[in-house]
Formats: C-alpha cells, structure tokens, sequence
C-alpha cells in the first residue's frame, strides 16, 4: 500500500479498492467458499474460493488522502440507476429481469450494495474523487 500511495502522490492518479470488509478487521476472517455456501477451508485443496474480509483501516492508515463509503452508496452517486434505466429501456422479457436483478444485487443494502466497501486513495492536493463526495 505504501508504494501506491507514494506513486498516486508523485504521478496523480487514484487506487480504487473495493473488496467486502469492515472498516476495523474483526479478527480472523479467513473463509472458504463453495457454490456460495461455506465450507471447510482444508476439504478440498483447489475447489472451494479462499478469501478474508479487507482491513480498510489498516490500508487507510498507510494513505495521505482516502475517501471511504459502501459499494452502494459510490455506484448510486455515479449515477448507476440513471445508466441501469438507460440500458433497461432496450430490453424486455427475461433480460429485463435479469438486468433489474443485477443493479439490485450491486447496490441494495441488503446485497453488496453495503457488504462491499470502497476506499479511494488519491493525492493529498487532489479533488475528491467522484462518488465520494
């Protein structure tokens, strides 16, 4: 983290991460997934996806300059559901659905719309960052 922050203060730029986590780690959180229910981490090498919730807080402590905000709420203030309405007005039937589904999935709180974190690093000079305002 500390190499990017100093390239974002050197060059510009900006180090979107977004990932599921809290703000404060709550211990261990290592976890094993398998057609989306847990499992043992151990059972079967190579066939369940390994993860661990992020420390936003510990990757912040390391930046000059961050903004920090749920996946939802940076998709809704980057005008996701204007472009989903866009995109629904050219389809129908089963895509529809889908599509609905999927702007729903990402942005609901009680989806990843609040699972899901996002921190922007960015310059300490630098504007915010758009959906973090």
């Amino acid at each position: 983290m500390q190499t990017i922050c100093a390239r974002i203060e050197r060059h510009g730029g900006l180090a979107l991460i977004v990932d599921y986590g809290d703000w404060i780690s709550r211990g261990d959180t290592f976890q094993a997934l398998k057609a989306h229910c847990f499992t043992d981490a151990l059972a079967e090498p190579g066939e369940a996806d390994l993860t661990a919730h992020v420390d936003f807080a510990a990757l912040a402590a390391e930046t000059k300059a961050y903004k920090y905000s749920t996946q939802g709420a940076v998709l809704t203030a980057l005008g996701l559901h204007q472009r989903s309405q866009q995109l629904a007005a050219r389809l129908s039937g089963q895509a529809l659905v889908q599509h609905q589904a999927a702007t729903h999935r990402l942005t609901a709180p009680e989806e990843m719309g609040r699972l899901f974190k996002a921190l922007a690093v960015y310059p300490a000079a630098g504007p915010t960052p758009p959906g973090f305002a």
